[in-house]
């Protein structure tokens, strides 16, 4: 009774007065027992969302975005999402949940392979939190830059070019650089598909959550394993379209790194 009532809560975003009243629970019950099972799930993060370490799981994950527009080394499409918050007590810190877009939320940064699964999860960020300052403030990040971890990240104009973080080119003026962009949003476009599997999915992420951040985060984690179970039990998605407000669209970042250019011009003689 206490995953079904937690999964209907997840699937829909309903209230918990709803909750209750549905399986004649109390409210207080019901604010328990989502708390309880969410912290269960949010445990199993590393057992369901793991980045490609593995010499095996990195070819298969870079031929994975490779089939898809020929954009080589890639291990990974970046990108974060916000989730909003309504009514959460926040105390002294809330101006720093509030997003550019003028609501609160999280700042949820992840990761996917080529499979629309994710491989890793940073949900505990303000709302007001640059994307690219999410990364950098990551273990993913300090992997990457320390080089731990190895392949090539993709992401938006969002984030700061770096050896191992390709973006766009800002003004491309050769068929080349076209080509490169053009195979660019193609396989970045992954991880916007898998936010919205995942908030189609669970609603309660769309519609926002009615709790502090930190039982947020949990929420967050927990429906982030679903999603990557739903994928290892090969479920169907859920059509339909999310709401516009939904999409980040962060400012673009300018203090892109000299090592990072010149990898990406590599790639861009090499393969476009």
């Amino acid at each position: 009774m206490q995953l079904l009532t937690t999964l209907r809560f997840f699937g829909t975003g309903a209230f918990y007065t709803v909750e209750g009243d549905l399986h004649d629970v109390s409210v207080p019950s019901v604010c328990r027992i989502v708390h309880r099972v969410a912290n269960s799930l949010a445990r199993l993060t590393d057992r369901h969302i793991r980045f490609p370490v593995d010499i095996q799981d990195v070819m298969k994950t870079k031929q994975g975005f490779f089939d898809k527009a020929g954009f080589p080394g890639v291990v990974g499409a970046i990108d974060c999402t916000h989730v909003r918050l309504y009514g959460a007590p926040l105390g002294d810190d809330e101006p720093l949940y509030v997003n550019r877009k003028g609501y609160h939320s999280i700042n949820v940064q992840a990761v996917c392979n080529a499979s629309f699964k994710m491989t890793n999860v940073a949900a505990r960020w303000p709302g007001s939190t640059h994307d690219s300052a999410v990364l950098h403030g990551s273990l993913l990040g300090e992997m990457f830059e320390n080089g731990r971890l190895q392949g090539t990240l993709i992401g938006d104009t969002g984030y700061a070019l770096r050896p191992w973080l390709m973006t766009p080119v800002a003004e491309p003026t050769t068929n080349a650089e076209r080509r490169y962009n053009r195979s660019h949003r193609r396989t970045r476009v992954t991880i916007e598909q898998v936010f919205g599997q995942l908030k189609r999915k669970f609603p309660c992420l769309s519609l926002g959550l009615r709790v502090a951040p930190r039982r947020a985060c949990q929420i967050i984690k927990a429906c982030c394993v679903l999603h990557n179970i739903a994928k290892e039990l090969r479920e169907p998605e859920i059509e339909g379209e999310l709401r516009e407000d939904e999409g980040n669209d962060d400012i673009p970042y300018d203090g892109h790194i000299q090592d990072g250019t010149i990898q990406r011009n590599r790639i861009i003689n090499a393969y476009f």
